[in-house]
């Protein structure tokens, strides 16, 4: 395959990606896994595919080969911790989240969902520091990244508890409203 064709059904794969159409990405991207099932990037937009359409075993399976082939890119590790939180394995999340953060300590994607995955394993003082991190990275973005894991994993979740649904909705209000 020449590296133009690839390039191009990464790019269309990616546009599914983000349009939210997981057929179609997944089907590009088996189509690239494949043709160069040695490329990192391929089981990554696989894995990418998967999770928009909420197969998150597969996800992680996708975005686990694409850690196997490549260890060192954080992207692959914060799509492996955000997998594993809406898969519930909080705890597993914290050793990918945390290399995330490592290597990027203002990636504020780490930093939400090191907060949530703290907050969902009863880690008072570890969420609150990440809250406070994420705040000062950039306030905005981190509401709505904790807005978003709310209402996509914990909301409509019948495992989450309506108790740790409402301390959760009560973090994300706090955190809106203080300064």
């Amino acid at each position: 395959m020449t590296d133009q064709l690839e390039e191009n059904m990464i790019a269309h794969a990616e546009l599914a990606v983000e349009s939210n159409d997981a057929e179609e990405a997944l089907a590009s991207a088996k189509e690239l896994a494949s043709l160069d099932p040695k490329d990192a990037i391929v089981w990554f937009i696989q894995g990418k595919a998967y999770y928009v359409g909420g197969d998150y075993e597969q996800a992680l399976a996708a975005f686990s080969q694409a850690a196997t082939i490549q260890n060192d890119r954080p992207e692959v590790w914060l799509m492996i911790g955000y997998t594993l939180v809406a898969l519930g394995r909080y705890a597993d999340a914290l050793p990918s989240l945390e290399f995330v953060k490592g290597t990027d300590p203002q990636s504020i994607e780490a930093t939400c969902a090191l907060c949530i995955a703290h907050t969902l394993l009863g880690h008072t003082a570890e969420a609150k520091d990440y809250l406070d991190q994420a705040g000062k990275i950039n306030r905005p973005v981190a509401a709505e990244i904790l807005s978003h894991f709310h209402e996509k994993f914990f909301s409509t979740s019948e495992k989450t508890s309506a108790q740790t649904k409402a301390m959760v909705e009560r973090l994300i209000e706090k955190f809106k409203i203080s300064r």
